[in-house]
């Protein structure tokens, strides 16, 4: 794990409430983390997702993303 930044993977995001949670204990104590994928099918969550989170790599059905695809990550969440 890079010890300067934390990876992560969020899937079945939904409106994206953990993913705030897990952002801000992370800050906390002095983690700095980068979400590097995020999954989600339903289109109010997306919306809310996109209006409320910056995603450089947002995927809507996670099984239909390739392995080769999936960029390297520290955690899943």
């Amino acid at each position: 794990m890079n010890t300067n930044k934390l990876k992560f993977i969020d899937l079945f995001a939904g409106l994206g409430g953990i993913r705030l949670g897990f952002e801000q204990a992370c800050k906390e104590i002095g983690i700095e983390t980068e979400c590097v994928l995020t999954s989600e099918i339903k289109p109010y969550a997306i919306q809310t997702l996109k209006h409320n989170h910056h995603h450089e790599n947002f995927v809507g059905d996670i099984f239909q993303v390739k392995n080769e695809d999936i960029p390297p990550f520290d955690f899943l969440k």
